[in-house]
């Protein structure tokens, strides 16, 4: 035996085993193997050489086996390069040739939700919340303008599809919004049959550059004698002159709005009011509503100081009368509100608006014999806003009732027999033969926040009674461009108060 050939054959086959071995085992590199990989076998020899080439692109699993025979035998190995995972699999031990195939699989699917916009997503804000935009299914929410939150598309969105108030119809910024002035409004109170919001001087359009625009508007009474749209009331002239208009005339367009405890006669056919002299003290229950309580959202306890009141317009609470001037009045009428009249509606406050105002005039068959009584009729101005809420028509710290009106009828206003009240009903020594009284055009003003929604709500009521009428004109509703002075203030304290002074400023 040749020791030496069969030494060296045991060597180069334990080498070419050794080979396989490790070409058969898993390559956990970073990068798969790409290449051909060749094994020979030779007769008349027993020498055995393997050959691999390649560069390592992505990670592989191969399985490559040799036959030493007396024919050559060969094994190739195809990759193919995948982003995926890919397997070698597939051993052929033909004898005569050995052959291993590639198989890819891919997994790369979208996924909505993980904050990358992939093929097929219109959008992925990397949540599931179908309130943001982008839909569980990671596709675009449609925008919808004036649902009051800024969609795709959208520069803006105040809860509205009115223009002219920052952001138009279709949720584009329009700069800082618009305050109208004074000849920007457009009146709608004219013809035959205007509705009571609209001689108040509400509603005209749904443009907020040329109206206050309006909603919810209701008018409540079971009367339809108790409230009347008019364009004058009483038959005296400014200065007694039959030239000059009448003095309680429109403060704005054509007509105004009056509201009354008792009845009112229907307009003549010139659309004015007139009374028999001394009437409106016969009047009694009218049929509306007698409840012992305040309309809502409406509420005689004290909202300053967080509710505890003791601090007028600070600190508001939000639900109950911030300038704490119900709680006494309504207490000295014992709580017995009768012949309930009420008016309501919400306005679109526009972006260059601090403030409003509306014009009033109040009478009473009250005054004076029931001055500081039960019988202290009154008319509530209440608003709900993010500035202020609370009654709005006080002169000092009482509400708007014969009681806190007895300093300025006493002295400024007109009573008992003065032509002024001619054809007012207030006029004269009526059926008791007690005193009637009425006041000039006051105006009522309060700051509002730019852009919010302005709840108003009005109310008229006999005190502990259902007779002597109270009646109340308004006309006149109008956004301002400034804030109005707070009342504490003393430009609004002094004998000569400033116009603009928030709550009820007395004719000058």
């Amino acid at each position: 035996m040749n020791f030496n050939r069969l030494n060296r054959t045991l060597t180069a086959s334990l080498v070419a085993l050794s080979l396989s071995a490790c070409t058969s085992g898993d390559d956990t590199g970073d990068s798969a193997t790409e290449g051909d990989t060749s094994s020979t076998s030779n007769t008349g020899s027993t020498s055995t050489s393997t050959s691999t080439t390649g560069a390592s692109n992505s990670e592989s699993e191969g399985t490559m086996s040799g036959t030493m025979s007396g024919t050559a035998t060969m094994g190739t190995t195809d990759s193919t390069e995948s982003d995926s995972d890919s397997t070698t699999t597939g051993v052929d031990t033909d004898p005569t040739t050995t052959t291993t195939t590639t198989t890819t699989t891919t997994t790369g699917d979208a996924e909505c939700g993980n904050g990358i916009q992939e093929p097929g997503e219109e959008c992925d804000d990397g949540n599931l919340d179908p309130d943001d935009g982008c839909e569980p299914d990671c596709t675009v929410t449609p925008s919808l303008c004036g649902n009051g939150e800024v969609d795709p598309g959208e520069q803006c969105d105040d809860g509205n599809t009115m223009g002219g108030d920052g952001c138009s119809a279709t949720c584009k910024k329009e700069g800082s919004g618009t305050c109208p002035q004074p000849d920007d409004y457009i009146s709608c109170d004219g013809g035959n049959s205007p509705t009571w919001s609209q001689a108040f001087g509400l509603g005209c359009s749904q443009d907020q550059a040329n109206a206050v625009v309006i909603t919810d508007a209701a008018l409540t009474s079971a009367s339809t004698t108790a409230w009347k749209v008019a364009k004058g009331f009483g038959s005296y002239h400014i200065n007694n002159d039959p030239n000059m208009p009448l003095l309680y005339s429109p403060q704005e367009g054509e007509s105004f709005l009056m509201v009354s405890t008792g009845d009112i006669t229907p307009p003549n056919g010139q659309g004015i009011v007139i009374e028999a002299a001394g009437s409106q003290e016969a009047g009694g229950d009218n049929g509306n509503d007698d409840s012992d309580n305040l309309p809502a959202p409406m509420s005689h306890l004290k909202g300053s100081n967080n509710g505890g009141g003791g601090t007028p317009f600070m600190n508001c609470d939000g639900v109950n009368d911030c300038s704490d001037t119900l709680y006494d009045n309504w207490n000295l009428g014992s709580g017995d509100p009768n012949d309930k009249l009420t008016f309501t509606f919400k306005a679109m406050v526009p972006e260059g608006a601090q403030s409003y105002t509306f014009s009033f005039a109040y009478f009473s068959s009250e005054w004076p014999d029931w001055v500081d009584t039960t019988y202290n009729d009154l008319f509530i101005s209440w608003q709900v806003s993010e500035a202020y809420t609370g009654n709005v028509t006080f002169i000092g710290d009482a509400p708007l009732t014969v009681t806190a009106l007895d300093p300025y009828l006493s002295t400024d206003g007109y009573t008992y027999d003065e032509p002024q009240l001619k054809g007012t009903g207030f006029d004269g020594d009526g059926f008791f033969n007690l005193g009637n009284a009425g006041s000039d055009w006051f105006a009522a003003n309060q700051n509002v926040m730019p852009g919010e929604v302005l709840h108003m709500t009005f109310m008229i009521a006999d005190m502990g009674d259902e007779v002597l009428n109270t009646l109340t004109i308004v006309d006149g509703f109008r956004w301002k461009c400034e804030a109005c002075i707070p009342a504490d203030d003393p430009k609004c304290t002094g004998e000569v108060p400033d116009p603009n002074c928030c709550g009820v400023i007395e004719p000058q």
